[in-house]
């Protein structure tokens, strides 16, 4: 991911989630805005640019992967409605996201010239002859600065560490210095000719939007249902279990008779989904034992009660 310069802040660390994003975009727009908005998640940064309340640009990188329009813009609104990240907007110049637009979509002219190799000052000279309008990268493995032209001259430098565009070169001649340092330069149409691009003419954000929404809420709908179903499957199989345990607790004191007794009156209760309620398990238990007086001793009957219960007991821990 490319440092940008922040210019002038208009929001700062915003939840993405509480962003809807087609009443944002067309605030811009109608606002005439120029700079860009900057979308970080934990798996994607994806950048907007304006021009004059134009979306001239997208870019949406993740990883190694890099898309833009409407892949980049998709992306967008499903990582806004998943429900993570932040928003940042940052007022810039037109010449400045022209340069920035370059910089990620431009045309490649040198790429990864080792500066020690070739001639800047005849680079440069050809740069203001052509009157390029576009972005020098100068960086080495650790460092890197972007010198920003506009008709051939410099408009201002950024490097790493900072936060602002900066009108003195003293930074990157800096790294220009350093071992194995290496250049790009990457050239792009006039703010002019962006000013006829607008994205927002081309896509109907307001549907990917919708859809996109949709589509996460159909998701979210269709994984609590997997979850109820899961937590179901395993409730009845606990349930089971624990009627299995009920009877062989019976057995150990009434014989055969236990077993049919156990299931007798838990059917009178509802069945085993009656051994998940308080007072049905009152019911059952007195059921139970109601049942039991003919066919044991009291002191037996009140032990296997009590270790019925502590079977019971057993499926809430």
């Amino acid at each position: 991911m490319f440092l940008l310069p922040k210019g002038n802040p208009l929001y700062e660390n915003v939840a993405a989630a509480k962003v809807k994003l087609p009443e944002i975009l067309d605030k811009l727009k109608n606002g005439g805005f120029t700079g860009y908005l900057n979308f970080l998640f934990p798996s994607a940064n994806v950048t907007l640019f304006f021009e004059g309340g134009k979306l001239i640009s997208t870019m949406c990188e993740q990883g190694s992967k890099n898309t833009s329009g409407f892949e980049a813009l998709t992306e967008l609104c499903s990582q806004i409605v998943a429900g993570d990240g932040s928003l940042s907007v940052y007022r810039l110049s037109r010449d400045l996201v022209m340069g920035l637009h370059a910089l990620l979509h431009g045309e490649v002219l040198y790429k990864a010239q080792e500066l020690k190799l070739i001639n800047v000052k005849g680079l440069l000279e050809k740069m203001k002859a052509r009157k390029l309008n576009g972005c020098l990268r100068i960086y080495t493995e650790d460092r890197s600065a972007l010198i920003f032209y506009k008709e051939g001259s410099p408009l201002g430098f950024f490097h790493d560490g900072a936060s602002e565009i900066e009108t003195s070169a003293t930074e990157s001649q800096k790294i220009a210095g350093l071992p194995g340092a290496k250049v790009d330069i990457l050239s792009t149409k006039s703010a002019d000719e962006l000013m006829h691009m607008d994205l927002l003419e081309m896509v109907n954000i307001d549907k990917i939007w919708e859809t996109t929404r949709a589509r996460h809420e159909a998701q979210v709908q269709q994984q609590y249902k997997e979850a109820q179903e899961r937590d179901k499957r395993h409730q009845d199989a606990k349930l089971l279990e624990l009627e299995d345990d009920l009877k062989e607790v019976a057995a150990a004191y009434l014989g055969k008779m236990g077993r049919a007794l156990i299931e007798k009156e838990l059917a009178d209760c509802g069945g085993r989904i009656a051994l998940l309620d308080h007072d049905r398990i009152t019911k059952f238990l007195a059921g139970v034992e109601r049942s039991s007086k003919l066919l044991t001793s009291i002191s037996k009957l009140k032990e296997m009660t009590e270790l019925l219960q502590k079977e019971i007991g057993r499926l809430s821990m």
